[in-house]
């Protein structure tokens, strides 16, 4: 006779059958008794299957039969609420071990298109030291973290999968030795940059770009020779502080850097990095371009003897020595400006030496820019001024030499302002005078500055060289905010070297990405594409099997649309990058 039988385990685990329906002799097609008695256990559980079991005509007529009969006889149904799929508990599948990969992704192709592996190997770098270099070089172009927290948040991603590298809690201090090892190799390893991004993008460089910015700590810092106490341009002055100097060509690739005391004026750094770029072996030696800070007759006369080229802007002191020129009106508009933003230019021989020339600039957003500095610098300077006099007016400070010592800190705290006032003590008061004509005219002087130069182009063409400058400065703006130059947490000299070179390396990985993207016609700035990035993750999905095995698949998600545009603009194949692992576990 047959039977439909469920099989299942009692109270006491122990297995057992009952009858769901009784067929007697039914003809039943033999050579297909399993895959009806699979297709009737479908229907009772109300599962579905992505690959329905094949049937013949007859067999088909006769599993509707026996369900019929199931049902009918009112037979204990097979167990409900748990769906099965294919031999797969669908209910008890889960996705774990989520890890971070699209900017990681984006980073490790950088990397690659550099060729950094190649470069560090060459000097002699081990394989699991290089990897190490990717971790940390792309945690700072990702998201900047300590040595101690790399540690956690690479575990986070998919690097140490994709770089074969195991990473635990002591890996800070194998940090540490990789950061001492890389800083030894910075020189050769920046000149193969220049040269190999150069060759990979066919640049013609004709613009080298110079600026130095400087970053502080909050500890003493005394085992740093190099940490002193300087002009610190986030007004930390209480901080000791180092200088980092580094030049950029006019696409914004990073040529070269160096770190200098933190005390050093930006004029003394110059003569380092041109002795670093070796400007008088290039082919065509480019025109440098600096800013008003390393405006000194020492410099230009270096630059000269060297036979290069170059645009500085020699503002500073010199608006008034140049005033009667500024005056006149022979200045030219530079074309397609708005009013607001209009600049005019003219060139002139200057007066010192035949052999160079000025540029003098008036700039209409610059001119209500400074106006505007002058007049909240002024309002502040006042109300200093204003609350000495109360302190002076009501005895609280009686003794003169105390009173000209607060007076004097008063024109130091505002040097701005200060130039254009003078202090009467007298009578138990405080009176401020201001001179009137002298800050008239340098009111009238606003929005002008200018340029030295020993090129013979016209004055339009001179002051778009001088502005490739914004190129650097955007580079500092990376280095400073994207790329964690700051804070910096290091007390040693060297590893306060290490972490600024992790920084300047992160830099040049983020050149590339945004110099194929630019390429392409996509400006989009670093961290909306790392945001955009940051849903493309790894992850395994466990498979829980009718038999008690698991399957697990780990793989990367589908990147969506806009995820697969990036990668396309850069090159990227992301379908390679991490092929799909399947593992099985047997219970």
């Amino acid at each position: 006779m047959l039977q439909l039988v469920e099989s299942f385990r009692n109270a006491e685990g122990k297995p057992r059958q009952r009858v769901l329906a009784s067929l007697g002799d039914a003809d039943v097609p033999q050579n297909e008794l399993k895959p009806i008695a699979r297709a009737v256990e479908q229907r009772l559980r109300r599962e579905e299957s992505l690959w329905p079991v094949e049937l013949s005509a007859e067999a088909a007529a006769w599993v509707v039969r026996i369900v019929r009969i199931a049902e009918q006889t009112r037979a204990v149904p097979l167990k409900p609420g748990t769906t099965h799929l294919d031999g797969v508990v669908v209910d008890r599948i889960r996705t774990d071990d989520v890890a971070g990969f699209g900017p990681h992704l984006v980073g490790l192709g950088a990397w690659d298109a550099l060729g950094l592996s190649s470069i560090l190997k060459r000097h002699g770098m081990s394989d699991e030291r290089i990897a190490l270099s990717q971790m940390m070089v792309i945690n700072r172009l990702v998201e900047p973290l300590s040595e101690w927290a790399l540690a956690d948040w690479v575990n986070r991603t998919a690097l140490p999968e994709m770089l074969g590298v195991e990473v635990g809690r002591t890996t800070k201090d194998r940090l540490y030795r990789t950061s001492d090892e890389l800083l030894g190799y910075r020189k050769g390893v920046e000149q193969a940059l220049r040269e190999g991004e150069r060759e990979l993008f066919s640049l013609r460089r004709s613009i080298v770009l110079y600026d130095v910015t400087n970053t502080h700590f909050e500890g003493l810092c005394q085992r740093n020779p190099k940490a002193k106490h300087g002009k610190n341009k986030q007004k930390r002055n209480d901080c000791r502080q180092v200088a980092v100097g580094m030049a950029f060509d006019e696409h914004g690739f990073a040529l070269a850097h160096e770190v200098f005391d933190g005390n050093m004026a930006d004029t003394k750094t110059l003569a380092a990095m041109l002795e670093r770029l070796d400007l008088g072996d290039e082919e065509l030696r480019p025109v440098v371009t600096l800013d008003a800070g390393f405006a000194s007759e020492e410099n230009i006369r270096l630059l000269e003897e060297l036979g290069c080229s170059y645009i500085i802007n020699i503002t500073r002191g010199s608006r008034s020595r140049y005033a009667e020129h500024f005056e006149n009106e022979t200045f030219v508009p530079l074309p397609g400006r708005k009013p607001e933003k209009q600049v005019e230019v003219k060139r002139i021989d200057d007066p010192e030496n035949e052999n160079r020339r000025l540029v003098l600039c008036r700039s209409a957003q610059r001119r209500e820019k400074e106006r505007a500095m002058i007049s909240k610098a002024e309002e502040r300077f006042l109300a200093d001024g204003e609350s000495l006099r109360e302190r002076i007016e009501a005895g609280r400070l009686k003794k003169v030499e105390i009173i000209e010592r607060k007076i004097g800190a008063l024109f130091k705290k505002h040097p701005r302002v200060a130039r254009f006032y003078k202090a009467e003590h007298k009578d138990h008061t405080l009176h401020l005078v201001r001179n009137d004509s002298k800050l008239d005219e340098a009111l009238s002087l606003c929005g002008d500055y200018v340029l030295k130069t020993d090129k013979t182009m016209v004055a339009a063409t001179l002051w778009e060289l001088y502005m490739t400058l914004l190129e650097a400065e955007k580079g500092f703006r990376m280095l400073k905010g994207t790329l964690g130059l700051r804070p910096n947490f290091h007390q040693l000299g060297h590893r306060v070297d290490g972490h600024i070179f992790i920084s300047v390396l992160a830099y040049h990985l983020l050149r590339w990405i945004g110099y194929r993207l630019e390429t392409a016609g996509d400006l989009r700035e670093w961290r909306t594409l790392r945001r955009l990035l940051g849903t493309h993750i790894v992850a395994t999905t466990r498979l829980p099997l009718e038999d008690g095995r698991e399957i697990f698949i780990r793989k990367p998600s589908e990147p969506d649309e806009e995820q697969q545009r990036i990668y396309t603009l850069l090159g990227i194949d992301f379908n390679r990058a991490y092929p799909p692992r399947k593992t099985e576990v047997t219970p």
